[in-house]
């Protein structure tokens, strides 16, 4: 019994002997999309709406920071100018952007909240709203092209239509 067992610890040193050494190498990074940890985005907007039973014409600018891989944090503002007092708005909001799809697919889900503080002039009183966003963003390079859907809830004093759904458009630059 003691020569079986010597003989197989033999044959088993021998075989370790013999065996390659694999040396494994570190897997490349992931490639580099717009959403990693560090990157900003620019992006501008305009367009008209009614409100305060007027029509208005915006223009607007957004910075956002993503502070995690797929997290930024955004920073808005809005002048609204029309026939009824001049209206400011400044956004900050939070949004999640499915950054491990990059690599997969150029379309990319994304949720998001925000806060709103509209400031009316001509002594009206500002306005809160709080709301939500989701939808899908286009990553060609640096450009983003995104659709969505956004719902929004006025959180201050509120008489008649407290909330509204609308398309969330995103045309932004990656930095």
């Amino acid at each position: 019994m003691r020569t079986v067992i010597a003989l197989s610890l033999l044959a088993a040193t021998a075989a370790i002997a013999r065996a390659e050494v694999v040396i494994l190498e570190p897997e490349p990074p992931p490639p580099e999309t717009p959403f990693d940890r560090g990157k900003f985005s620019l992006g501008v907007y305009g367009g008209s709406q009614s409100m305060l039973g007027e029509r208005y014409f915006g223009l607007g600018a957004a910075v956002g920071y993503f502070v995690l891989d797929g997290v930024e944090l955004g920073l808005g503002s809005q002048f609204l100018f029309g026939d009824g007092p001049n209206i400011g708005r400044l956004t900050p909001s939070l949004r999640y952007v499915a950054q491990p799809l990059v690599a997969r697919s150029p379309v990319v889900p994304y949720v998001g909240v925000f806060y709103n503080h509209w400031f009316i002039g001509d002594g009206l009183a500002d306005v809160d709203t709080a709301g939500a966003r989701g939808g899908l963003i286009y990553v060609s390079g640096k450009l983003l092209l995104g659709l969505g859907v956004a719902y929004e809830r006025i959180v201050s004093e509120c008489v008649t239509d407290c909330s509204s759904v609308y398309p969330d458009f995103t045309i932004a630059l990656s930095l």
